[in-house]
């Protein structure tokens, strides 16, 4: 049985004038997809993460959740997207200014509609939007992901955006899905169960957060008045109390509480100030990890390119320590080793012995060493701007303190004059302060009101749980089926998936958990014999995680399609594999895109040139007995060779490097 949700599948990609990919003879690229497996294939460096962020932002545009769906997506209440007007992405990317010539042109198919849409590259505002042959005239980002979303058949632009993101695209910025209750429950909702109930349910969500952080606001001033009435009905009055005595200390609780006032907004502004720097200093805190990200992918291939009488396998290493694989031989994550070796080699020093060597002469040398200059630069930039918002801090920390002090003085100053005129109220009237304790008796029953609110709107999403695991009942089978073929397909282990309806989740602070419905994988290993259940990601290896949580998107994608067409998009699968995995994680991947399929599979996957199977593997060439064969004249739109189409890197512009990359597509490709 399969979903009444649809899914994008690419057909063709064209860029024009973007540095990035001149194409062959500078006429841009144009790429066409079809069933099957279809590899990206390259070096570091040379554009292949970008490219697949295009394809996704061809789809999603400038557009983000509001709030960061970066652990948990069944944790995110407020479900907006945010739509940026700057999108600096892809102009970055390039070493010259991308103007409003560089364009890309997505064609894609969905719900048998096919969509042509052309973005500028420099912030990728929609230049033109063609559905079903029908031109939309001044289209939006948020009206174009509102028709996707309604052609997809989900209930929403975020979920269109989510599912896309999260499912569809494998890349490096993917969530461990099959290992979160929550997250797998969140996609229940938006791929298996009506409209409607998904809607509840997320509004009753979000109203039960909103509840309990009210309530938990509220209860705490309850709190803090009811102890100052006791505080105050304990206390006894001065002996001897008259009128003016009232008169006397409500003038002195007058004073202080002004001096209060004072102390307060003086504390606030400086608690205001401080925020703001924070957030300013861990916003560029951010962009400078980022930036120290791509530096070092950077740093890495100019290392390569300074190094070319490296045989591959020293090249390999050096690669491996700038990149998140760390040493190929020891396991250590050496960046700053490889930050020093690159800081020699741009002064032109041996990293070794620190003898001066001679400076390259390539023009593609040049400008790649520029661009790291360029980027270093940026970085310090980064850094002091860091430092500085530090500094700030420091200053704002050595200002908040005294302002802190005093606060508290006035506090205590005028916490006394009004318990004083408090104290001598009561022995002149005999009452406690008017309406005091009506506010105290009216805010409990509203707290009892808001504690009932929140057990009530618990027990509906409690009973809105169990109509998503009711219909899961028509697709659990069908999931729980996929995955074990899928599993045991790549691990080689027995397996078995088991659906429970009781894996608890906690909604919020004040609520108790509820059970929700969740596909767990027990499993065997080298230890244990009998299959055990794998409940966390830290009770498998790395390649194992990987690979399970991409059968899992592979079944649910199977499950959505049915016999239709579907497509999956996947980043560099032999990161974290071993040589002897690569095979059987590329069976994998070929089971479910098999290249002479019924149902249009289509899955587009980006590799390194490493001198590994992986690539032919993927493209169904290793026999038997690891003999790779030649890609058919047919199929040679399936090897996309980023070499031929993409900016050069200065490693390509020696003979070594070239002719062993070559060699290593030659053995394989046609053509």
């Amino acid at each position: 049985m399969s979903s009444l949700v649809h899914l994008p599948v690419f057909r063709r990609l064209r860029v024009n004038n973007f540095p990035l990919y001149p194409g062959p003879a500078n006429q841009g690229i144009d790429l066409e997809f079809g069933d099957g497996v279809t590899v990206i294939a390259g070096i570091n460096g040379i554009g292949k993460t970008t490219l697949l962020n295009l394809l996704l932002r061809m789809l999603l545009g400038a557009s983000s959740p509001s709030k960061a769906a970066t652990r948990d997506l069944g944790k995110v209440s407020k479900r907006k997207l945010v739509q940026s007007r700057k999108f600096p992405y892809f102009s970055e990317r390039a070493a010259d200014d991308v103007g409003d010539n560089a364009t890309a042109t997505l064609t894609f198919e969905l719900a048998d509609k096919t969509i042509e849409v052309t973005r500028l590259l420099k912030n990728l505002q929609i230049r033109k939007l063609v559905i079903a042959r029908r031109k939309i005239a001044e289209p939006t980002n948020e009206s174009f992901l509102g028709e996707l979303a309604e052609l997809a058949g989900v209930a929403s632009a975020y979920d269109f955006h989510i599912l896309v993101r999260y499912v569809q695209f494998f890349t490096e910025e993917r969530l461990p899905l099959l290992w979160s209750p929550s997250s797998q429950f969140e996609l229940f909702k938006m791929l298996f169960v009506d409209h409607k109930v998904a809607n509840q349910l997320n509004k009753l969500y979000a109203d039960i957060q909103s509840v309990d952080s009210d309530y938990r606001n509220r209860t705490h001033a309850y709190n803090e008045r009811e102890e100052r009435l006791t505080t105050l009905l304990a206390g006894t009055a001065t002996p001897g109390a008259s009128a003016a005595d009232v008169v006397e200390r409500r003038q002195t609780q007058e004073q202080a509480e002004l001096a209060w006032k004072k102390a307060l907004v003086a504390n606030r502004d400086l608690v205001d100030r401080r925020k703001r720097l924070e957030d300013e200093r861990d916003e560029a805190q951010l962009t400078l990890d980022q930036e120290l990200h791509a530096f070092s992918h950077a740093d890495a291939a100019y290392i390569a390119q300074a190094l070319p009488s490296l045989d591959d396998k020293l090249q390999f290493l050096l690669q491996g320590l700038g990149s998140n694989l760390g040493c190929f031989v020891c396991g250590k994550r050496g960046k700053r080793e490889l930050n020093v070796i690159g800081k020699k080699l741009r002064t032109n020093r041996c990293f070794v012995c620190d003898a001066p060597v001679a400076a390259g002469s390539s023009n593609v040398v040049a400008i790649t060493l520029a661009n790291i200059k360029k980027m270093e630069r940026k970085i310090e930039t980064l850094r002091a701007t860091v430092t500085k918002h530090g500094d700030a801090l420091v200053q704002v920390d050595a200002e908040l303190e005294p302002a802190m002090t005093e606060l508290r003085r006035a506090t205590a100053a005028r916490n006394d004059a009004a318990h004083q005129l408090q104290m001598v109220q009561a022995q002149v009237a005999q009452q406690i302060p008017d309406g005091e304790a009506d506010w105290l008796a009216l805010e409990k029953a509203e707290l009892q009101a808001l504690d009932e609110k929140r057990k009530e709107l618990t027990t509906k999403y409690k009973a809105g749980i169990a109509k998503v695991t009711t219909a899961m009942d028509d697709f659990q089978l069908a999931i729980g089926k996929g995955l074990t073929k899928y599993a045991e397909a790549f691990l080689h282990e027995k397996v078995k998936v088991s659906f429970t309806r009781s894996v608890p989740f906690k909604i919020a602070t004040g609520t108790g958990q509820v059970n929700v419905p969740t596909f767990r994988i027990s499993m065997t290993s080298s230890t244990h014999a009998a299959v055990r259940e794998r409940g966390t990601v830290t009770s498998v290896s790395e390649s194992q995680k990987e690979f399970l949580d991409l059968a899992f998107r592979m079944t649910l994608l199977d499950v959505l399609a049915g016999t239709g067409a579907t497509m999956l998009v996947m980043e560099t699968p032999e990161a974290s594999l071993d040589s002897w995995f690569m095979k059987r994680a590329a069976d994998l991947i070929r089971k479910f895109a098999p290249a002479k399929g019924e149902h249009g599979r289509m899955l587009l996957a980006t590799s390194n040139l490493n001198g590994t199977l992986m690539i032919p593997a993927l493209l169904g060439l290793v026999g038997a007995k690891n003999q790779v064969g030649k890609l058919a004249a047919k199929d040679r739109h399936r090897l996309i060779d980023l070499m031929k189409i993409a900016a050069s890197p200065g490693v390509l512009e020696l003979d070594d490097a070239k002719g062993m990359l070559a060699a290593e597509l030659a053995a394989y490709a046609n053509g």
